[in-house]
């Protein structure tokens, strides 16, 4: 069995700490893989990672992954996937809301979370059934985002 270690927030980490998972990667890598590594963080990685001094971590990482936002044609579903988990089977969402949605945090699916929520919490505290663009407003404006 192979061990799964997981690094999120790395493109918070040093580049000493960086170059301390190079010499890991070092370790017997020629005849086995000792462990899986994932390192899991924002796009500012990518920056990091494409400096000089990490050219020797990056040349060693076999897989590369970068999560985009969601296209605008698939935030809806994205949304009523998620509603759907929740036991909700209609559509809540305006058009109008969903384009306010997009257009406030780049349907990247952790803030598209945050929004909805909010909105959802917004919406119950005015008994509205409908979530419309003056909804997804407040809950901007809740969020400060």
């Amino acid at each position: 069995m192979i061990p799964v270690i997981v690094l999120d927030e790395i493109h918070l980490a040093t580049n000493k700490i960086l170059e301390d998972l190079r010499l890991l990667f070092n370790f017997q890598m020629d005849s086995q893989n000792p462990f899986v590594l994932i390192l899991a963080g924002q796009n500012l990685i990518r920056s990091r990672l494409g400096l000089n001094i990490n050219t020797p971590l990056r040349q060693r990482l076999a897989v590369k992954y970068f999560l985009q936002g969601l296209r605008p044609e698939e935030l809806r579903d994205y949304c009523l996937s998620r509603l759907k988990l929740a036991g909700l089977h209609e559509d809540i969402f305006t058009p109008s809301a969903l384009e306010a949605i997009y257009g406030i945090v780049s349907a990247l699916p952790r803030l598209v979370n945050n929004l909805v929520t909010t909105c959802l919490i917004c919406a119950c505290g005015k008994k509205q059934r409908l979530i419309d663009e003056e909804v997804v407003y407040q809950a901007q404006r809740e969020l400060e985002i």
